[in-house]
Formats: structure tokens, C-alpha cells, sequence
């Protein structure tokens, strides 16, 4: 495989050493589920006192999955002959054969998990043995401040498809007029493009906080990355701004876990009136919004980046890109000379 292929299965398949959020904390009780994410098969399932189990979804003996069982004291059961795993995934029972060499072992691979804001993470490690980190959270999923709400769904596309979106601020004059938050504002624009101290921010420089304005790319290598977006109430609404905090998970190369926190700094009766009118007029309306990014993402054919032509707007996704090739770069070793040389061959019609 070329360098550069390398590079691209490992930016299609998701990025590893990052945790993910991967359901919501509700879906996952004292029965097994069985999700896929990062390409990865897992079975989710709460003890006896409610702490969360993650593990691959293989059962040792026969390899039937783990998720299609059920849980017997604290161990998911597999439902094939019985043998019973720990949430560390260590064989804890084998009903047919009690003596068997294999109790004790640990022969399944598991993974951390930590549960913020009503979601549950996961931590995908390359090396099963590695050090984890503790999850680095946004404040407005940490912070009593802040009111949230989340939405998640499985979009039919690439995880970088909807990541181009996210850092995508222009969007929203187009796809989502007509819409009551975004129907405002001028449709052109010069899209200026700063660094922070943890990756970079967006934004027009014709107007703030009439239409999608602002964005925030956060990037912690090796822990977790996060896009916060400024998305400005009509004054009919009573004005100011809510944001979106969230990032997507990869399912597989042709789907996506999108995760999106709708929130605002709100406290004491306003938090109690964002919560009625969110529960009850603006989530629809939201929905709605997010819905037009779906079908439209969802219909952009896979081999689009081959011809696509970038304008100056799209500046925040070309650095958002360069960002995440740069990190997959350095996940498989590869230094920035060594793809540069492979480039060049590739459009020679050499193999780096």
C-alpha cells in the first residue's frame, strides 16, 4: 500500500487515540447492546451497580457475539454455550466445562469509557496496552452554567463529510434559508482564519451573529477534538445566541454517529424558559435545520474531493483537513518529507 493510501484508509476509518462519545448514556442499561464504531464491533452493557462495560463484541470460545447474550451477575453471558466475561475481559465462567484453562484469561479486549452530559465515551486506542487519558471536555458539558441538550443520529456518509460542514460557516446562507435562525445576513463573505491555543477559530469578517458566523476547531492529540459553532436566535426569539458542541463518530467509511450539543449560559427562570421553548417550539425547528445538512451530505457521491474546486470561504476546511492528515500522518509514522515524496511519485505514476 502507497503512503498515501495508508494516510487515506486511516482518514476514512477515523482517526484512533481519541475518545468518542458513542450513545447516549439512556440507551445503555443492564442488557447488552451491540453498537459499531471506528469500524469496530463492541458490546455495551451496565454491572450490578450500574458502572458502564465495554468490550469487544467476540466471544472467546466460538466467537458468536457477546451482545446477542444477556447479563449474569455484573458478566455478559454469551448466548451460544454460556461463557460469561468481565467488564475487563477476563473469562470469569464456563458453564460446560468449569475446569476449563480459559477461566481467568483475560482474552477480550476492552475499552475505557467515562459518561459526561447524558453521553457516554469511548477511548480507541492503537496499542490495547497504551496509558489512557482522562477525557478533556468542553466547559459547556462540564460547567452547571451551561444547559444542554443532545442530538444524535447516524448519517449515510464519511465522518470528514460532516466535518467539512461543521467548519463550513457560509453554508448556512444557502442550504438553510428559509429557516427561522438562518434566514438573515449577507451571502457573501471573506472567511478569516486564526489559531488558539488549541487548534483554530473561524469567522466572517463582514458580520457576527446574524447567521452561521463563527466556528471553533478544538483539538487535543491523542485525547479528544471538538467543533463549538455560534448560531444566533431571531429577535423574535428573544435574541442572543445558543452554540453546538459536539463532534462526529465513525461508524464505518459510509456512516457517521452525528453528535451535536445544543446549549446556552443560562441559569434561574431564563434556563427554565429555554428548556420550555426548546422542548417545545425550537428543537422542531432545529431539527429541521440539521435535517437539510443530512440529505445534502448525504447525497455528495465518495469520490467528490477528487474534483472538487475550493473557493476562498473554504478556508476553515482546508485547514481543518490539513489538521487531521497531519495527525494521521503521525499515527502511522509517516514524516510530512515522506508524503510530500509520495505525492510527487503518485502523480508521476510511482509508488512512494
Amino acid at each position: 500500500m502507497t503512503t498515501i493510501a495508508r494516510v487515506e484508509e486511516r482518514l476514512e476509518g477515523g482517526l484512533l487515540n481519541l475518545w468518542y462519545q458513542v450513545a447516549r448514556s439512556s440507551e445503555v442499561t443492564d442488557r447488552p447492546v451491540a453498537l459499531r464504531r471506528l469500524q469496530r464491533d463492541l458490546v455495551l452493557w451496565r454491572g450490578d451497580r450500574g458502572q458502564l462495560n465495554v468490550l469487544e463484541d467476540f466471544c472467546p470460545h466460538r466467537g458468536a457475539p457477546l451482545s446477542l447474550g444477556q447479563v449474569v451477575q455484573g458478566n455478559v453471558m454469551c448466548p451460544y454455550h454460556g461463557v460469561q466475561v468481565t467488564g475487563e475481559g477476563v473469562v470469569a465462567a464456563v458453564p460446560p466445562s468449569p475446569v476449563c484453562p480459559m477461566v481467568g484469561q483475560k482474552l477480550v479486549r476492552n475499552y475505557p469509557v467515562r459518561e459526561q452530559a447524558g453521553a457516554i465515551f469511548v477511548y480507541f486506542a492503537e496499542d490495547a496496552n497504551a496509558e489512557v487519558p482522562e477525557p478533556i471536555f468542553p466547559e459547556e458539558l462540564t460547567s452547571p452554567e451551561w444547559d444542554q441538550f443532545l442530538y444524535a443520529a447516524v448519517w449515510r456518509c464519511n465522518w470528514q463529510v460532516t466535518m467539512d460542514n461543521r467548519t463550513d460557516p457560509i453554508h448556512g446562507s444557502y442550504l438553510h434559508t428559509g429557516t427561522f435562525t438562518l434566514d438573515r445576513g449577507r451571502k457573501d463573505a471573506v472567511l478569516k482564519v486564526e489559531p488558539t491555543a488549541h487548534g483554530f477559530q473561524t469567522y466572517r469578517a463582514n458580520q457576527r451573529g446574524v447567521n452561521l458566523d463563527w466556528h471553533e476547531v478544538i483539538f487535543h492529540p491523542g485525547n479528544s477534538f471538538w467543533i463549538r459553532t455560534e448560531v444566533p436566535y431571531p429577535p423574535a426569539f428573544g435574541g442572543g445566541s445558543f452554540f453546538i458542541v459536539g463532534h462526529p463518530t465513525p461508524i464505518d467509511r459510509d456512516s457517521t454517529l452525528v453528535n451535536l450539543w445544543r446549549m446556552r449560559k443560562v441559569s434561574g427562570w431564563q434556563r427554565d424558559l429555554w428548556r420550555f421553548m426548546y422542548k417545545n417550539r425550537l428543537k422542531e425547528r432545529n431539527d429541521e435545520v440539521v435535517e437539510q445538512d443530512r440529505v445534502l451530505l448525504e447525497a455528495i457521491p465518495p469520490g467528490a474531493r477528487a474534483r472538487e474546486r475550493l473557493i476562498q470561504t473554504d478556508t476553515a476546511v482546508i485547514r481543518m483537513r490539513r489538521m487531521l492528515r497531519a495527525e494521521a500522518m503521525r499515527q502511522l509514522g509517516i514524516s510530512p518529507t515522506s508524503e510530500q515524496q509520495a505525492a510527487g511519485m503518485a502523480a508521476s505514476g510511482q509508488e512512494g
